[in-house]
């Protein structure tokens, strides 16, 4: 058994070459063989968003405050918000983020492949995509 103090970890600005806006991230784990996990709490900025990006294994986000968005390629943007999950397939090409207005955490939960690999990135969000009418909640 191991704890993982606090205390030991920083939050990091996320780049600009994988994200738009201002993005912050506390990694809470990231798993060593056999294990392939890897979970990070991720805080966008009104605005803050990924690019667009691929997971070998899939990804599963569970929406901790605020309100957020999400879309996956040729589909409507669907707002997300506290307590939402959200599960991404494998290699489907999706972004997540911040709603234009709000403030947004997540905590993304993801695997690397049986060969190392993990999150494919890719362009930015454009201003279209990211501000395209957004799907009712069913």
């Amino acid at each position: 058994m191991s704890v993982i103090r606090s205390s030991n970890r920083k939050t990091n600005v996320q780049p600009q070459t994988n994200f738009v806006g201002t993005v912050f991230a506390d990694e809470v784990v990231a798993g060593k063989a056999p294990s392939r996990m890897r979970a990070t709490v991720v805080s966008f900025t009104p605005g803050g968003r990924t690019n667009w990006h691929t997971h070998p294994v899939g990804q599963t986000l569970y929406c901790l405050s605020g309100a957020g968005r999400i879309q996956f390629e040729g589909e409507q943007v669907q707002e997300i918000r506290a307590g939402d999950t959200v599960i991404i397939p494998p290699n489907v090409r999706h972004w997540h983020g911040s709603a234009p207005d709000k403030l947004f955490s997540h905590l993304a939960m993801s695997e690397t492949s049986d060969t190392g690999e993990g999150t494919a990135w890719f362009e930015p969000v454009s201003e279209t995509d990211y501000t395209a009418s957004v799907a009712p909640i069913t």
